[in-house]
């Protein structure tokens, strides 16, 4: 039985259009994965859907009532994961017919993402899950509802079927485009090829006498204009050839170490014999834990188990911590509170970055925050923006060590590849907490689990590309390029320093 019907939704912000939707439909026992970037208006369908939203054109028809679990709520003296189970294990106590659940798996550890999906799995009513968690996706959804430029679409498979088949399409695309490209440019030619000729015809043979050159003078104009003509016509035809809009696409961009304030010493976070506890709580006993420039840790262990209290003892200095006197430290976490509502998107940025206004503009939209938001206020902006807003003003900031609480919450797919290269090409420190096994996986170089009230530092844990000095030694060696004192053999040193490098990454 059709439970909810969609047709033809229009909604609008400030009079300009949010989304539209196609025809979407969906019945007892679906479990339909909404999909798309941030502020593009995933939360505001689900509140279309369940009738707290009712400023919209359209055709809505709801067949049963509807449970709503939304992304962000009061904790109540609980973690971010502890919080959010607790909601989605109280929604499925009620058994609706109709449950949406909004971002379920951020901050859920391992084992508690395994349970959400086999409990979502086991949901036998019609489930509406709106994620940016492309494993959760893939285990439990089994059609989708896409949201692209703009309009909500229906896609009637699974997650990984749809990104198969989007990346074959966006290839396709650009495909065309190039070809079409290629040919405006090779009618461009002719064209001017053509034009060139007709001006050689008109003006003639510079070996005519006075006489022959009067004498051919019409007929020169003739075959000149008929030239002229033929040009004319091809300038035309590349103007009609390109029909296919070049596909959007965006560039990262990696920083050098020169970018950042300078480190010293053989570590940069030290710690030792560290004791920590949330109220009447063990969380950690006589721990212990180094990192050294460069490296990029992933910090792993249970909902509840200590790991932004132990982010938080490193911020205050406890008294059982050391950061190198060289450390300049920028935090992230997920308060949206601490953003001025009241200030653009560029006042932010443009106080908290120490990089030129050209590269700050390339990291925004490697992040999906473009030209288009810089005069938004940030009150105005979804969660999901104002979390990529937080996340980049850490980045761009003056820091050699990053300490990052969960940074991928609520982050869209094309943000959340952007900000595991980012950190990949990220010549200081990182310190981070992500339960997104797959950004993980791509960005750790070393993984510190903490359980049983200690930091299991295996060592060897190394996932992704390991931190370099290349950056670092290709931006000096350049700069020495360029000055016409430096010394040759010191060129030909970080040369051949750079030349190892280069052999033992492949």
């Amino acid at each position: 039985m059709t439970q909810l019907y969609l047709n033809h939704i229009t909604k609008l912000i400030a009079g300009q259009p949010l989304f539209t939707t196609d025809q979407l439909t969906a019945q007892t026992g679906d479990r339909v994965g909404i999909v798309g970037a941030n502020g593009a208006g995933k939360t505001t369908l689900a509140k279309i859907i369940t009738g707290t939203d009712r400023d919209f054109t359209g055709q809505r028809q709801l067949n049963a009532p509807v449970v709503r679990v939304p992304q962000i709520a009061p904790t109540q003296g609980q973690s971010g994961g502890q919080s959010m189970l607790a909601r989605v294990r109280q929604a499925l106590a009620q058994r609706p017919e109709i449950l949406i659940l909004d971002e379920p798996s951020a901050n859920l550890d391992d084992r508690h993402q395994a349970w959400l999906s086999q409990a979502l799995g086991h949901f036998d009513g019609l489930l509406l899950l709106i994620s940016h968690d492309r494993d959760l996706l893939q285990r439990v959804a089994t059609k989708l509802w896409v949201v692209d430029q703009g309009c909500f679409t229906q896609y009637n498979g699974t997650f990984a079927a749809y990104q198969t088949a989007k990346q074959q399409r966006d290839a396709n695309e650009m495909t065309q485009y190039q070809n079409q490209q290629n040919d405006r440019r090779k009618l461009q030619l002719a064209a001017q090829k053509k034009r060139e000729k007709a001006h050689r015809v008109r003006k003639g043979n510079r070996k005519m006498s006075a006489a022959e050159r009067s004498n051919s003078r019409t007929l020169r104009e003739q075959n000149a204009g008929r030239l002229e003509r033929n040009a004319h016509d091809l300038a035309e035809r590349a103007a009609q050839q390109v029909t296919t809009t070049k596909p959007h696409t965006t560039a990262g961009i990696k920083l050098v170490a020169t970018d950042l304030p300078p480190v010293t010493g053989k570590y940069l976070v030290n710690v030792t014999d560290l004791t920590l506890k949330r109220g009447k709580h063990q969380l950690l006993t006589r721990a212990s834990l180094r990192i050294r420039p460069g490296e990029r840790v992933a910090l792993t262990g249970p909902n509840g188990s200590g790991k932004s209290t132990l982010l938080d003892a490193l911020l205050a200095h406890h008294a059982q911590t050391h950061l190198a006197a060289s450390a300049r430290i920028g935090y992230f976490y997920q308060d949206m509170t601490a953003l001025p509502a009241d200030q653009t998107v560029w006042q932010v940025m443009s106080r908290a970055t120490t990089l030129d206004a050209d590269r700050t503009r390339q990291v925004m939209g490697a992040f999906g925050l473009d030209a288009k938001f810089y005069d938004r206020l940030v009150g105005d902006l979804s969660g999901g923006e104002q979390v990529k807003l937080q996340l980049l003003s850490i980045l761009v900031s003056a820091s050699n060590l990053l300490l990052l609480d969960e940074p991928t919450n609520y982050l869209d797919l094309p943000a959340l590849q952007a900000l595991a290269d980012y950190l990949v090409g990220y010549p200081g420190t990182v310190l981070f907490v992500a339960h997104d096994q797959t950004f993980r996986q791509q960005v750790a170089t070393r993984t510190v689990q903490l359980t049983d009230h200690q930091l299991v530092d295996p060592q060897r844990t190394a996932q992704g590309v390991p931190a370099s000095d290349l950056p670092r030694l290709r931006f000096e060696y350049d700069r020495l390029m360029l000055d016409p004192t430096a010394d040759t053999a010191k060129i030909r040193a970080l040369r051949e320093k750079i030349a190892v490098i280069q052999r033992e990454n492949g």
